[in-house]
């Protein structure tokens, strides 16, 4: 289960991890998906394909301030990725339809 903490921080615009993740989604490539999909296909536990996304990504999210120290480009970067995925995903309904 994800923490719903990410989101409301993510849409605060603090958590670039969360802003990746969502970016992910939206445009229809799921970074945690592709990731349960790959340890599946290793012969991972069930239980171990649902668990070690969520403390990894926990873990990155928790690590962020010290990768990205500064908080406006912190913030910035999770803005723009949210943004910007929504504007991709736009333009890919778009040309969709």
């Amino acid at each position: 289960m994800v923490n719903p903490l990410w989101l409301w921080r993510g849409l605060k615009g603090h958590s670039v991890t969360f802003a990746a993740l969502f970016a992910s989604v939206l445009v229809g490539a799921s970074i945690a998906g592709g990731f349960q999909k790959l340890l599946a296909s290793l012969g991972i536990h069930w239980l171990y394909v649902i668990l070690i996304p969520v403390f990894l990504f926990s873990w990155l999210a928790k690590k962020e301030p010290q990768w990205l120290p500064d908080e406006t480009k912190r913030r910035r970067w999770a803005r723009g990725l949210i943004a910007g995925s929504i504007v991709l995903a736009i333009l890919i309904n778009q040309i969709k339809h």
